[in-house]
């Protein structure tokens, strides 16, 4: 029988079962009287045994087994479970995610699992003994019985499982449908037949419904990311002598795929250095008088129509005065790190060569990781901010778009050139007189907002006569000498002052591809309705890029 057409279905509850069986033994291990932990274990264990003697693939079946009939003894009592038995399961799931990726890579499965099931059969046939003779020749572990069948009703599954590639195709396709209704809608503008304009309307709310039901499709729980960190934190914790409890908050909010799975290293390599180098040992903690074991607390929520994950610590925090004696022998001038506020110095960590860390280790410390993270989030639409008390913890915050290339912009104009402003960083449009930007600043709510021209910034001439009204632009910015935040800690204002500003509308953004893609000041590309291609401007970016230049 061909199997192939099953992979795609294999390799997807595979996985599922794989988490399952993680997430239980991390719980087993913390306690290990809970039944219904194991019997859940059993049906995972007993399910990919099935699966992967259906499919041919007899090294994952034979490893399954040996753990399905380890995991029947614990469930009638004939053994008891260990940290070393937890330990030793953890060790064999590794091993059968490695076999499960060369399934996906379509390459063979040659890996030499005996020394796994030696060692899951020591502990089913003579668990005194499995740290004293690991290498035991030992037979084969009678069958374990199966579970009872559900035979009270049999129906089809309302779930489809389908693969990701496929909504990928369709979001492309919506896009190259709003880029032919921008066409209608500007031919729209021209003539004068009613119908013709409510054919454009009604198929402008269809095509809005198509995009949210593809992009709920892609939508995915955070929680889906988040669910292999304890097994990071635990083996971290292990590694370093250190006791670390995870928390997580909000996980059932959605994000596109495209972006969970871009933000699945940074995400990992920012829990290792909470770990490494910002939570303390037992010992020192207890000298600070806190508890001895840290805290890592990952919580989401909602802030407009955007995503904000915080990844917060307890540990001993960042200590700027290093930061900044780093950033100084990477060659930052001493003089511009001076005009900067402490929450722009500790930003300074997110520099290629620039790290608070005390000693170099296998997993951070080379002032080569928060340069990439940051990078990492801002290549996929989102920003990075760090907050950090000596001696009480460090949080950073990623402000996250919910999805990806369908999205609201607003139409500025600059120089006899129009470009696109993400809805998302705009906070308000304001017409003001020449004269209260003549220093660079513009007062709102009391704060001192900097102000940039953005033909100055793209390097333009030409465009609006010199007259005593200007349009002003207030977004979210990260410029590192703003004075103070004009709405909150979280978030800092930058004025854009721009020749005119247009409609708001849905654009299909592109990325920039080489050479483009090294274009400052701009994360992205679309085609309008009359065939002008018009750059997505990168707010953050222009403005770092202009005031820390003044």
């Amino acid at each position: 029988m061909d199997t192939s057409k099953y992979k795609g279905l294999y390799l997807q509850e595979t996985q599922e079962h794989l988490s399952g069986i993680e997430q239980g033994l991390l719980a087993l291990e913390k306690e290990p009287s809970d039944q219904a932990t194991v019997d859940n274990l059993f049906r995972h264990y007993h399910s990919i045994k099935g699966m992967s003697a259906s499919m041919g693939y007899e090294p994952i079946k034979t490893l399954a087994h040996a753990q399905e009939d380890l995991l029947d003894r614990i469930r009638s009592k004939r053994l008891h479970p260990t940290a070393e038995l937890t330990g030793t399961l953890l060790q064999c799931l590794d091993e059968m995610k490695e076999l499960v990726k060369r399934v996906e890579a379509d390459e063979p499965l040659d890996a030499d699992i005996e020394p796994f099931v030696k060692m899951i059969k020591i502990l089913v046939e003579a668990p005194e003994a499995a740290s004293a003779a690991p290498q035991t020749q030992l037979t084969p572990p009678p069958a374990s019985q199966t579970p009872e069948a559900q035979t009270a009703e049999v129906k089809i599954s309302n779930i489809m499982k389908v693969d990701g590639r496929v909504f990928d195709d369709l979001l492309t396709i919506v896009g190259d449908i709003f880029m032919a209704l921008s066409s209608f809608k500007s031919l729209s503008h021209t003539l004068k037949s009613i119908a013709f304009k409510d054919g454009v309307h009604l198929m402008g709310k269809t095509v809005n419904r198509l995009h949210d039901n593809i992009l709920s499709a892609r939508m995915l729980p955070i929680g889906d990311l988040t669910m292999g960190l304890p097994r990071v934190v635990r083996d971290m914790s292990q590694r370093t002598g250190k006791q670390v409890e995870l928390k997580t908050e909000g996980m059932e909010i959605s994000l596109d795929k495209a972006i969970l799975e871009n933000l699945s290293s940074p995400l990992v390599h920012i829990i290792r250095n909470c770990i490494d180098h910002g939570i303390e040992t037992p010992g020192e903690r207890a000298k600070a008088g806190k508890r001895p074991a840290g805290t890592i607390t990952i919580k989401a929520f909602s802030k407009m129509d955007r995503v904000v994950i915080s990844i917060a610590d307890d540990g001993n925090g960042i200590d700027v005065e290093k930061v900044t004696a780093r950033a100084v022998s990477a060659g930052i001038p001493r003089e511009r790190i001076n005009a900067m506020n402490p929450t722009a110095r500790l930003m300074l960590i997110c520099l290629p060569g620039v790290s608070a860390a005390e000693k170099v280790t296998e997993t951070s410390g080379r002032g080569v990781g928060m340069d990439i993270v940051k990078n990492s989030i801002e290549a996929i639409g989102g920003t990075l901010d760090i907050s950090s008390t000596r001696g009480t913890g460090t949080e950073i915050s990623i402000e996250l778009p919910r999805t990806t290339a369908i999205i609201k912009t607003l139409i500025v104009k600059a120089a006899d050139e129009i470009f696109l402003l993400p809805i998302s960083k705009v906070k308000k449009v304001i017409e003001t007189g020449r004269d209260d930007v003549a220093n660079g600043f513009f007062k709102f709510n009391g704060a001192s907002v900097p102000v940039i021209d953005l033909k100055t910034a793209l390097g333009l001439e030409g465009g609006e006569a010199l007259s005593d009204i200007c349009t002003i632009i207030l977004a979210e910015g990260q410029a590192e000498t703003n004075e103070r935040p004009a709405e909150g800690p979280e978030s800092w204002l930058v004025g854009i002052k721009v020749d005119d500003f247009g409609d708001e509308i849905d654009a299909y953004i592109k990325p920039l591809l080489p050479p483009m893609s090294k274009l400052k000041g701009a994360s992205g590309i679309t085609i309008m309705g009359d065939g002008r291609p018009v750059f997505l401007l990168d707010i953050p970016r222009i403005a770092s890029n202009i005031l820390s230049r003044q």
